[in-house]
């Protein structure tokens, strides 16, 4: 029987790609560098630091990968940290989830023998960033877990991390289905810790795909309101 439902945030529940839109803007305000500029480094720096991550390069995973973000931008470290805060203080910040989330998430809330877990990599702002911008979201008052990788010392796809949501839930690993956009963090690291995985892509056309008894594609969250008590 399923016990727990983990969620990624960042591409799962929450749209990076606008956040980091909005850290661009309020950077190129700052440092008064062209708009479109930063925005397209901005996304050139996550592709490659999360392949800089996977490597372990992050021993301070959020300074560290501030730096390496910096250093591709062209600008200073405070600079960044700086448009980060002024981005989470932006009431476009209010505006982040997915649509299908609302309705996704309050029917696994009723869901009474079901717990909800979010397990968040960071980069360069830390996990409590996220929870800030997750309660501004409306998502927080649904959760009953939430793990960050700087929290944690380790980061997705570590087994660690199902470990410790394990313990924390009073469940055994393959009691846990983990939901997430990353076919390598969530979805592979899921499946070789124990977990059952899901893996989240918006331009499926099924609402499900079944790959095995443990491994999914879904289409949106909504497709976990039928699909998890099967499990």
């Amino acid at each position: 029987m399923l016990k727990v439902v983990s969620l990624d945030i960042w591409r799962t529940l929450l749209d990076l790609d606008a956040f980091y839109c909005l850290i661009a803007e309020k950077l190129s305000e700052l440092a008064s560098k062209d708009y479109e500029s930063i925005r397209d480094k901005m996304f050139k720096a996550y592709r490659e630091a999360l392949k800089a991550r996977l490597k372990g390069e992050f021993k301070r995973p959020v300074y560290d990968s501030a730096r390496f973000f910096s250093s591709i931008l062209g600008v200073n470290v405070e600079e960044l940290f700086r448009a980060t805060v002024m981005a989470v203080l932006d009431d476009r910040a209010r505006e982040l989830k997915f649509p299908d989330v609302d309705p996704a998430i309050k029917e696994l809330k009723k869901m009474k023998s079901l717990k909800i877990a979010l397990l968040g990599n960071v980069l360069f702002w830390p996990g409590m960033i996220t929870r800030v911008i997750l309660e501004k979201n409306g998502i927080l008052k649904y959760v009953d877990v939430t793990l960050f990788g700087d929290e944690l010392g380790v980061q997705k796809p570590s087994r660690e991390i199902f470990e410790t949501l394990a313990n924390l839930t009073d469940s055994n690993i393959n009691e846990i289905i983990h939901v997430g956009d990353s076919l390598t963090s969530d979805f592979s690291g899921a499946l070789l810790a124990g977990a059952k995985a899901a893996l989240i892509k918006r331009d499926l056309e099924e609402e499900v795909l079944s790959l095995s008894e443990k491994a999914y594609v879904i289409r949106d969250l909504r497709a976990l309101i039928n699909l998890i008590p099967q499990l």
